[in-house]
Parts: C-alpha cells; structure tokens; sequence
C-alpha cells in the first residue's frame, strides 16, 4: 500500500511559504512517499488557503518521482478551456506525474457566482471533463455537449504524451458511479475523502455493486487526518486500499512527515 500526504497550502513556520513548501517535498520525497495532493476546491475556498495548483507548481520544481494530485476539482463551476490549459501546464512542468480529482457533487454557494445555478453539476462535470480532455488528446480539438461545444480548438502545451490525465471520482454515491459508467465506459480511480472506517466500507460497497463483476480494476485511495495515520494503516489494509493520504491543514514540516512515514 502506498503512502501519500495532501495539505492546504499555508505555513505556520518562520521564513517563506515558497521555502516551506520545498523543504516538505524534499522530505517527501526522500522519505518514500507516493503522492502529495493539493486540497480540493471546496476546502480551498473554505479555508481561504493558496491555490492548490499554484503550490503543487512548488512542489514540482523540488521533487522529481512523487506523483502530484488535485483532490476535488469541482468542474461544474470551471471554464473547461481555462482548467484544461492550467493543468496542461502543471503537468508539463512536473515531467508527467499530474493526476486528477474530481468531485461530482453540487457546488454549493461558496463556490458559485453570485446569481449562478448548477441544474446538474454531474453532468455539467462530466461535459467539462469530456472537453478538457479532447483539448489534451486532439491536435484541433472538437466536442459538442449540452454545456460545452467548440471546434477546430489549438491547445498548447498539452500534458505529457499527450494523455489524459487519470482521473480519480471523489466520493461518488452510486448514483453517480453509474453515471459515469455510462458516459466514460470506465471509473479509472476513486477515493474516499476523509471518511470513518464504517463510511468508507459503505462507500466501497456502493463502489463495487456499480463495477460489478470486476471491481479490481479500479485504484482505491483513501484520504484520513494525519494524526489517524496510524490507526488507519490496518483497516485500509484490510479493505484493499491502495493508498492511504495523510490529510495536513498546512504544510507540514520535514519531521511530521518522518513519522508518518515510519
């Protein structure tokens, strides 16, 4: 089981947060971890802490193996063409270790301009995402859906290989789940956001009757509070997880990560 760190990307240590945030990656890096992710947008907006993309841009340039990752971007409120270019861009700078979270669920005010509605943010997310991709994948891209519809589109740079970027749903429900089935044919990634243990087998069971006969495909992650790392070890074992994140509301210095990690 792999071991990751996500943090708000806020300091209480002397000196610069730009200093801070390579420091931890350094660590990070050097002590194992699989993965660090930026918080998703609705604890962005909520904490008022730094853009997540923005940090994970420091986080780049200190490390060269540690996989990066957004925790929930909230599509349904995203210029696609915008989102796509901004992650097109980090991913370019990282060397291709850019992953995606998306959250699927409704906005909520804190994340709307004012006046705004979101009829159908699963829909609305899965459009934006369909677009973003054809951006990184067609040399003139074209899409046409309910929400977003462009042709003849040039999108540069594009990630690495020009890929998609794999995609990881946010503690979908089965609702959802299905959804996403019937519109990508495929769940790549899933993951549970800070989650108790009960919750997160309840989610996992809604995760594998929508997969049905071959759940094992998908990579399972599991978000928890830093300081729960070490009861959370065993039952993410025991429940197939494949990585289990140490949640930090800021960044976190060079000798919390030393203990997580052992």
């Amino acid at each position: 089981m792999d071991i990751g760190i996500a943090c708000a990307f806020e300091s209480r240590q002397a000196g610069s947060l730009r200093e801070a945030i390579r420091a931890a990656a350094v660590a990070a890096e050097d002590e194992g971890f699989a993965s660090w992710w930026g918080l998703g947008d609705r604890e962005v907006a909520r904490t008022s802490s730094h853009d997540a993309t923005l940090g994970l841009y420091c986080v780049a340039r200190a490390t060269r193996r540690i996989r990066l990752g957004l925790a929930g971007d909230v599509l349904a409120v995203r210029a696609a063409a915008v989102r796509a270019k901004q992650l097109a861009t980090l991913d370019w700078f990282a060397g291709g270790r850019l992953e995606l979270g998306i959250d699927l669920d409704d906005p909520g005010a804190d994340l709307l301009e004012p006046g705004a509605d979101v009829a159908d943010p699963v829909g609305r997310s899965l459009d934006r995402l369909t677009a973003m991709e054809a951006l990184w994948t067609q040399r003139r891209a074209e899409v046409s859906s309910p929400t977003v519809s462009f042709a003849g589109a040039i999108a540069n740079p594009k990630p690495v290989g020009d890929r998609r970027l794999t995609v990881h749903l946010r503690n979908p429900g089965t609702p959802a789940l299905r959804r996403v089935l019937e519109t990508r044919g495929r769940i790549e990634a899933w993951t549970a956001w800070r989650l108790d243990p009960a919750a997160l087998d309840a989610a996992l069971s809604a995760l594998r009757d929508a997969l049905g006969a071959d759940p094992g495909t998908v990579r399972r992650t599991w978000f928890v509070d830093a300081h729960l790392m070490p009861t959370s070890r065993a039952v993410a074992a025991d429940a197939g997880i494949d990585e289990l994140v140490a949640v930090f509301d800021r960044v976190p210095e060079p000798a919390e990560l030393r203990e997580v990690a052992a």
